[in-house]
């Protein structure tokens, strides 16, 4: 028993330090993101991470594997914490949804292939190679990234911020698809050079940070630093880094049936990314978010009655919630929650405030890898009862404070915050006005928008269309 404690420890720890790692690449960007701009950050990114994925492959003791997980971890970091800020930088309002959920669905991709080469080296065992190829196998997606974006421009955004505005506009043009001197992305351009003048030559501080003034900062930072905390305490991790030990300790699988198995997790939480891709701008983030919160939690009350009560029938039981916890989760919160604060927070704060809620995301999961061993050998079943609480508990958070964010320019959700602290009500509550338009706050976003989302009902405006909002 003891011997079985300390190992479930050490593997515990050597999966959580990696969190560790990725919390120190977060805590990178937040104080150099905004100076080395979002396309070098990534590649800086990629390339720490690979000199961590090759210290890993080379461990010769455990030391060694800890400090690489740890290297490889910073890097990811960078490139969680600025990725999503960049794509939503670039991506028109109509599809940034789509495009930045894909990102999610790559994720669930990648956990899919990590799964059944796990299965498939579960069969080899004669050598270190069972497990040094696995880890050295993460170095192929990490050149196929750099590659990648040696091939991409940087954030127009970013370029205007830093002065560089003939680079930005033709960047902005070849987006849009027309000449640089078209007369709708001349608007654009100076529409965003405004906000920048107005805090040109400022340092951002923390007390501005966490002002609650006209465009709201603490309010928009808090949501995001949430979103991205919800992901993580909801529980997925509990299934994603312990599906095999689940299906084989909790569960009674026997070892090859619990890594069979966890491959067919995966490739089901892979199919459930994709069907995300579809919805996200048809039904908006603040939906995704809540509906399937509430499965999520339903799935894990089920999953818990289903192993209090022993039986082979209650395993089973439990089994199909955890793929369908896996199915809501993929929905609503995987790829929503690195959209969402990219979307929600304005350019002055967006690269810090994007490195905070990355830094919560892995604080979390980081918490969770560690405790949910533990929770498991101590309480069992009423560990899913625990996680179904949390799950539950997001929806009015959600309802009440994150502002739908849907069809929306980036620039077009200051004019809402503004609005809200103008009239010191709830910005969730103006934006619904705004959303049915028809009223001079909604002419006031409209001025700063010019594509059409989508959403239920399909009246379109300027910028978003008209759909009705969670009741």
């Amino acid at each position: 028993m003891a011997e079985d404690y300390k190992l479930g420890s050490i593997q515990a720890l050597v999966v959580a330090i990696y969190e560790i790692g990725c919390l120190i690449g977060s805590f990178i960007i937040i104080g150099y993101g905004d100076k080395l701009g979002r396309r070098r950050a990534v590649l800086v990114g990629a390339a720490i991470m690979l000199v961590g994925t090759a210290i890993q492959t080379s461990s010769t003791t455990l030391a060694q594997l800890i400090i690489g997980r740890i290297v490889t971890g910073a890097g990811n970091g960078m490139n969680t914490s600025s990725i999503p800020v960049w794509q939503s930088e670039m991506a028109p309002p109509k599809i940034r949804g789509f495009l930045m959920l894909f990102e999610g669905a790559l994720i669930t991709g990648g956990v899919m292939i990590s799964y059944w080469i796990n299965y498939g080296f579960w069969f080899y065992n004669k050598s270190s190679f069972q497990w040094r190829f696995p880890v050295a196998f993460q170095a192929f997606f990490g050149i196929i990234l750099i590659i990648g974006i040696l091939a991409f421009p940087e954030s127009p955004r970013w370029l205007l911020k830093h002065g560089k505005d003939k680079e930005a506009a033709q960047i902005m043009a070849r987006l849009k698809q027309c000449d640089v001197g078209d007369q709708e992305l001349q608007k654009d351009i100076e529409d965003i050079k405004k906000i920048n003048e107005i805090t040109a030559g400022r340092k951002l501080t923390v007390k501005e940070f966490c002002s609650n003034g006209p465009d709201m900062h603490l309010w928009r930072a808090s949501i995001a630093f949430a979103a991205q905390a919800f992901q993580q305490i909801g529980g997925i991790n509990l299934v994603t880094y312990y599906a095999t030990v689940v299906f084989e300790n909790s569960l009674g699988f026997d070892p090859t049936f619990a890594r069979l198995l966890t491959g067919v997790l995966g490739t089901e939480y892979f199919l459930s990314a994709l069907v995300a891709l579809f919805v996200v701008d048809r039904l908006g983030r603040r939906r995704l978010m809540m509906w399937n919160a509430a499965g999520m939690g339903l799935a894990m009350m089920v999953a818990g009655i289903g192993l209090s009560v022993g039986n082979q029938s209650g395993a089973y039981a439990a089994t199909v919630m955890i793929f369908l916890f896996n199915t809501f989760f993929a929905i609503g919160w995987l790829g929503v929650t690195w959209l969402y604060p990219a979307e929600v927070t304005p350019m002055r704060i967006r690269a810090e405030a994007n490195g905070l809620s990355t830094s919560a995301n892995w604080l979390f999961n980081y918490a969770v890898v560690q405790l949910s061993p533990i929770m498991i050998n101590t309480i069992a079943w009423k560990t899913y009862f625990v996680f179904m609480c949390f799950n539950f508990a997001f929806i009015p958070v959600v309802y009440y404070t994150f502002v739908e964010t849907n069809g929306y320019k980036l620039e077009a959700m200051d004019t809402i915050f503004q609005i809200a602290h103008k009239n010191k009500e709830n910005p969730v509550w103006v934006e619904k006005r705004v959303r049915k338009g028809n009223t001079d706050e909604a002419n006031a976003v409209e001025n700063r928008s010019s594509s059409t989302g989508s959403g239920e009902g399909e009246k379109e405006k300027v910028e978003h269309t008209e759909h009705k909002e969670d009741a």
